[in-house]
């Protein structure tokens, strides 16, 4: 019966996905210059930050299927993998924001054998290259959504908390277009190097090398750096996550509320972690609905 119904919510999903595609509001946005994909590089040709050895760095812009019904928000999303690869997993949540009227954004950023600060550098440099050109690329950019799974939740985490942590000299927009997103949204994130869940974490161990100093590791705790300029936070993890312990979505929330920002947890009692949980039938529908919930005021 899982199994059935799994496949009829991705049969109706497609059916709707498919009917958006042909519509004449898909068509309208072609006409006006509007496409409904387009992939910009973070850095110019020449940058240091163009790893000759591995894909460029850039963001996706997924433009929303119905103009109708656009909401003024852009939706940028940090794909996880432990910083070893970029999942597809939450590229998959750009599909479905799109679905629903909002701009999406994935940033592929950089991950091994690139290290602390390069993945950061390219979070930031993608949040300040959508407010720098908001008008030209077509997109909302006052209401500036940042979410990441998995280790995508540790640098949108980490991006939201400390937005100015580390200016890269080739980042012209560093001291002048902010980093800092408007809302956080984490899924199964990733979010302590000093806590015991994180410590010996292969996700660690790829973004800062082995045995990085103290200093570096306590710098990169994301929950260590809550201030009341945290943005309003959304977390949703499961309890039986094995990869990714709940721990530390707990230790963000607490370290939210005891700065006063407005955060929201959600923790399921299964649904594991990554594709498991994000596309589970048992568990994906409430987190999501609790999400939209989260935003609808906001997403106006």
């Amino acid at each position: 019966m899982k199994a059935i119904r799994m496949k009829q919510i991705c049969r109706l999903f497609a059916g709707i996905v498919g009917a958006w595609a042909l519509s004449p509001a898909v068509a309208a946005a072609a006409e006006n210059g509007i496409p409904n994909h387009r992939v910009m590089n973070l850095w110019p040709d020449g940058s240091p930050n163009n790893p000759a050895g591995g894909p460029r760095p850039n963001l996706e812009i997924f433009y929303p299927f119905a103009a109708a019904s656009v909401v003024p928000v852009t939706m940028v999303i940090c794909p996880g993998g432990g910083y070893g690869g970029l999942s597809p997993y939450e590229r998959e949540m750009a599909i479905y924001f799109r679905a629903l009227g909002y701009t999406a954004v994935v940033v592929n950023y950089r991950v091994a054998p690139n290290r602390y600060p390069a993945p950061y550098a390219d979070a930031a440099r993608a949040i300040r290259l959508l407010r720098q050109h908001a008008g030209e690329w077509k997109i909302p950019a006052k209401k500036i959504a940042l979410m990441g799974g998995s280790a995508g939740g540790h640098l949108a985490a980490l991006v939201a908390t400390r937005p100015n942590l580390y200016a890269d000299p080739n980042d012209d927009l560093a001291a002048t277009v902010s980093a800092r997103p408007d809302r956080l949204i984490l899924a199964y994130p990733v979010i302590s190097a000093v806590l015991p869940q994180g410590t010996k974490s292969k996700t660690f161990l790829r973004l800062l090398g082995p045995d990085p100093a103290e200093k570096l590791r306590i710098a990169v705790s994301a929950e260590l750096h809550v201030s009341a300029d945290t943005p309003p936070t959304f977390l949703f993890h499961a309890a039986d996550d094995d990869l990714v312990p709940v721990e530390h979505s707990l230790a963000f929330a607490r370290a939210c509320w005891a700065a006063g920002v407005p955060a929201e947890l959600h923790v399921y009692p299964r649904g594991g972690h990554g594709r498991l949980f994000a596309y589970a039938a048992e568990v994906s529908p409430r987190w999501r609905e609790a999400l939209l919930q989260w935003l609808a005021d906001w997403a106006r």
